[in-house]
């Protein structure tokens, strides 16, 4: 079964995370959050990857000193003591999707929802067999199903993208057909919007797996008194798939 959960970086203390912040993050993370310029992008970097460590380790049953993360050539990461266990996870901004599952190979993808009057561009770019016609409101959905699928094969947008094939429908939206190439199985493609703190009201957030959608996402921290409120009503054309 998959577990999944949408993290406010910015509301998480870092005291929840590690009595003694940064403690628990590798020379390697220490060096790439240096590289940012920014103060805050570097410790919502910094942050995220406590936090992943922190919620892998307590499903897990582990101390999350205990818990290793390793990365395949490709960039997946993976736990090499515990292989039944598939993990991704991806980060907008403020926020942070994570997903972990004993079911097979997992992709996650999050996007805070903000207009863009070139992303259909971006989009084609990436994947060419966008359909004529496809409207703005449909971008959300299959860039984030698009990112979710090329990282759970572990292939990534430049050499993964083309492997995916993406169903478009006339109402705007957009389904999983499959992934050529990575078995037999099937694969399920599930998209759904999700309320925020961040300074966009809402993010989209996709899954790839072998297993049904549709998935139960947990806001983590989940404070007591300060629960999270959505708009009146979502974007124009952006209803969850």
């Amino acid at each position: 079964m998959m577990d999944a959960w949408l993290v406010d970086l910015d509301q998480v203390a870092p005291t929840e995370i590690t009595p003694r912040y940064p403690e628990g993050l590798t020379e390697e993370e220490l060096r790439r959050g240096a590289e940012f310029v920014h103060a805050r992008a570097a410790h919502r970097f910094y942050r995220a990857r406590l936090t992943v460590r922190r919620l892998l380790a307590e499903r897990l049953g582990l101390d999350a000193h205990d818990l290793r993360i390793h990365y395949d050539p490709a960039g997946k990461p993976y736990l090499p003591d515990q292989p039944g266990t598939h993990v991704s996870w991806s980060r907008s901004d403020g926020l942070l999707l994570l997903g972990a599952t004993e079911t097979g190979p997992i992709g996650v993808d999050v996007e805070l929802v903000r207009p863009a009057s070139s992303s259909l561009d971006v989009l084609t770019f990436v994947y060419p067999g966008l359909p004529d016609g496809v409207g703005p409101e449909t971008f959300f959905h299959a860039w984030t199903l698009l990112e979710a699928a090329v990282k759970a094969t572990g292939r990534g947008l430049t050499d993964g993208a083309r492997e995916v094939d993406l169903a478009f429908g006339p109402d705007g939206s957009v389904g999983l057909r499959g992934i050529t190439g990575h078995g037999a199985l099937p694969w399920h493609g599930h998209t759904a919007l999700q309320p925020t703190r961040q300074d966009c009201p809402w993010a989209m957030t996709a899954f790839v797996s072998r297993e049904l959608p549709p998935v139960t996402v947990l806001t983590w921290p989940d404070r007591t008194g300060d629960p999270v409120r959505p708009p009146a009503r979502a974007p124009s054309g952006l209803t969850p798939r």
